[in-house]
């Protein structure tokens, strides 16, 4: 049983610190192994003096991208180690600068010949895991600079999901329904043969079947998102064609209309769900996840090129949705 596992995204600070701490403590194994006088969390800021020459802690933090605390603690246990010496910068007293000492310069070729070994040991250690990890890293990293965990959280802290009323397909909401899809397809991908038979008609392709179309409306009835629900069988439907709109992105919408979408499939018989979504849209499959949805293999292959991850829900009587 690993609890952080099954915490999923809620745990996503406390699983990065522990793959953090078992690297860090095989680095330190590794050091010693190499007979090196080296802590693995030295690392950044004893490359960056190395790189660059003596430097101010505040563009050290700035430029590995950790804090000036975090800097000045390690910097505190360097010059302990007389790796590092800290004075006055000649040009402003108030500027503390931090430069690499004769000792810890003599001990750039032996540490370069180790790096060169742990860096092919990781490489192989991701190219075990199938995906490009730090372009993962990369992406979630520009993520969080865009809007801050904080943010985020601080948006649905502060949303009202109550202001949002769900609402069944009128004609007149027709180009609603066109427009907010066309526009997250084209954020990420380009439009498909699939996606204009869906979006030019609706009412033949989703409604006559036997489907559905769902909207989120706000206070002034105007439309923030919407999903469709599409019958392939008595038993059998699709959620497809979620959008909302870029702006109301962190006012629950999406997930009030999921679980809309879930209900109404249920009342009116479904027995199972599905969706296909690409890997790209990590926060709608985090959303899909929530709602119940669980990834499977393709039963068959998609109309949809994007498409790479397909999931499915059973609707039964003891299903419990977030």
């Amino acid at each position: 049983m690993d609890l952080l596992r099954e915490l999923g995204p809620l745990a996503l600070g406390s699983r990065l610190k522990r793959l953090s701490d078992r690297l860090m403590q095989d680095g330190i194994k590794i050091y010693r192994d190499c007979d090196l006088d080296f802590e693995p969390k030295w690392f950044p800021v004893f490359y960056f003096l190395s790189e660059r020459g003596p430097s101010a802690v505040t563009d050290i933090a700035r430029g590995i991208g950790i804090t000036h605390p975090s800097v000045n603690q390690i910097a505190k246990e360097m010059i302990s180690r007389r790796y590092v010496a800290a004075y006055k910068d000649p040009k402003d007293k108030r500027r503390r600068v931090l430069a690499l000492t004769a000792a810890a310069k003599s001990k750039r070729q032996p540490l370069s010949r180790t790096w060169e070994l742990i860096d092919a040991a990781l490489l192989e250690l991701i190219e075990e895991t199938g995906v490009d990890l730090l372009a993962h890293i990369e992406t979630l990293e520009r993520a969080l600079a865009s809007k801050s965990f904080l943010e985020r959280f601080e948006a649905r802290h502060n949303a009202n999901p109550k202001n949002l009323e769900i609402k069944p397909y009128r004609t007149e909401l027709a180009s609603a329904f066109r427009d907010i899809n066309r526009h997250w397809i084209e954020e990420h991908f380009v439009m498909e043969e699939a996606d204009l038979r869906v979006l030019d008609n609706p009412e033949g392709y989703i409604l006559k079947p036997g489907g559905a179309i769902l909207f989120a409306v706000n206070l002034e009835d105007q439309v923030v998102g919407t999903c469709a629900l599409i019958r392939h069988s008595d038993t059998l439907a699709e959620l497809a064609k979620m959008g909302v709109d870029k702006q109301q992105r962190s006012s629950g919408a999406g997930k009030l209309l999921g679980q809309a979408v879930l209900d109404l499939a249920s009342q009116m018989g479904f027995r199972k769900v599905f969706l296909e979504t690409s890997s790209v849209l990590a926060p709608a499959i985090g959303l899909y996840k929530r709602l119940g949805f669980v990834q499977r293999a393709f039963p068959s292959p998609s109309e949809y090129q994007r498409a790479d991850v397909y999931m499915d829900i059973e609707l039964t009587p003891a299903l419990k949705r977030l």
